[in-house]
């Protein structure tokens, strides 16, 4: 029986030696990857900072003014160019487009006072299924 239980502390030392250095190694495969991967976000943020940089670059307005002047014949804005709101023409009347929708979906529908007087005299329902009655006053107390 002690050779038993002997045998029996072996395999679980060797069974949680073994799973302590899987979980040591996996941890350190874990942190290797998160060191790359820290590492590439480094490279990218990099590259973004080099990017902004070119296109500070580009975008001055001095180089842009060189450019325009070099490539585009444009001329100044005068007077000319501009329109008074008056000279614009005026909007077309497109009338009442929502009544003209109604009008056309609209169907004669029975008004309460079309029905016949059995109809009117029905009880309306709800759709509840149950019945329950609530009372506004307090229980009557009993001596």
């Amino acid at each position: 029986m002690i050779r038993l239980l002997n045998v029996l502390a072996i395999v679980g030392l060797i069974g949680s030696a073994v799973y302590a250095y899987s979980t040591k190694y996996d941890t350190l495969y874990q942190a290797g990857q998160v060191s790359k991967l820290k590492t590439a976000l480094h490279k990218e943020r990099q590259a973004i900072a080099v990017l902004r940089a070119e296109w500070q670059l580009l975008t001055r307005p001095d180089r842009l003014q060189a450019a325009v002047e070099r490539h585009l014949t444009l001329e100044p804005i005068g007077d000319g160019h501009l329109a008074r709101l008056s000279d614009l023409p005026n909007r077309p009347d497109r009338g009442d487009e929502i009544g003209r929708l109604l009008a056309s979906t609209a169907t004669p529908t029975a008004t309460p006072k079309d029905k016949p007087a059995s109809a009117r005299d029905e009880p309306r329902t709800t759709g509840s299924v149950t019945t329950r009655t609530v009372s506004t006053r307090p229980p009557a107390v009993s001596r």
